[in-house]
């Protein structure tokens, strides 16, 4: 397998996610029930594609198929609202299956991140994998953020470090735990309690190196001083770029 060069996917060139994922995604069947968020160009989906040539591969994008998008057995489209809860709601209830991996790197908006994990990380099998790609755009510091968040709003990146915190601390959450974090809408109480309750492990990954090449430009004409590209892009090696987040879910409770 090649996870080094996921078919020219950010993944890779800029964010430097591979090793990160070979490490977590290795032990996943070749016959895996997949689902990504955002399919973009069709990167990731040649990507998932070569690493897992026998997976059952569901697409989910605001647009309807492109033709540029790879096709082929197993590779099916569907089109969603990430900002639509009930739409994401009804789109699983309609595919009626469980997942060994999902992959969320879709719009980057602090409130479609919070609606894909709540309503889809149930739907992964005891032991599944959820990917919380560029969970850097719910950072407080990030433009995405300060866009679409009132000030001191709670959303996914807060969820996650608190429940890694209280893990890692031999905790239980307490309850103004949940009641902080689902103020402002992001998250409701009940999301809190029940991903607190099903997340078993998270392991969040943060580029500390430099990008392979600039995503605006393409080159890898940089200044290393100034940790620019030359075509002004920062690389951002120190703020709230390039972080991914894994979670694995627990075992199932009837």
């Amino acid at each position: 397998m090649n996870w080094y060069d996921p078919i020219d996917s950010d993944k890779h060139y800029w964010h430097r996610y591979s090793r990160f994922y070979q490490r977590h995604l290795a032990a996943i069947g070749n016959g895996a029930s997949i689902l990504e968020y955002g399919v973009f160009q069709g990167a990731s989906i040649r990507w998932l594609r070569r690493i897992f040539p026998q997976a059952a591969i569901v697409g989910v994008d605001i647009l309807p198929q492109q033709p540029a998008w790879p096709t082929g057995p197993g590779i099916t489209y569907l089109t969603a609202d990430q900002g639509d809860r009930p739409g994401i709601a009804r789109m699983l209830q309609t595919l009626n299956r469980t997942f060994d991996l999902v992959i969320e790197d879709g719009r980057h908006v602090p409130a479609h991140q919070a609606n894909c994990l709540a309503e889809t990380f149930p739907y992964l099998r005891a032991g599944g994998k959820y990917v919380l790609e560029d969970l850097h755009t719910s950072h407080p510091g990030h433009a995405n953020y300060r866009q679409y968040c009132a000030p001191g709003t709670p959303d996914s990146i807060h969820l996650l470090l608190l429940i890694e915190h209280r893990r890692a601390s031999g905790q239980a959450l307490r309850a103004n735990d949940i009641e902080r974090i689902s103020q402002g809408g992001v998250f409701t109480q009940a999301d809190v309690s029940r991903l607190a309750d099903m997340i078993e492990e998270i392991d969040i990954f943060r580029r500390a190196t430099l990008p392979l090449r600039c995503f605006a430009c393409g080159t890898d004409d940089f200044d290393f001083v100034a940790m620019t590209c030359q075509c002004g892009i920062d690389l951002d090696v120190l703020g709230a770029d390039s972080m991914t987040a894994v979670l694995r879910r627990g075992t199932i409770r009837e």
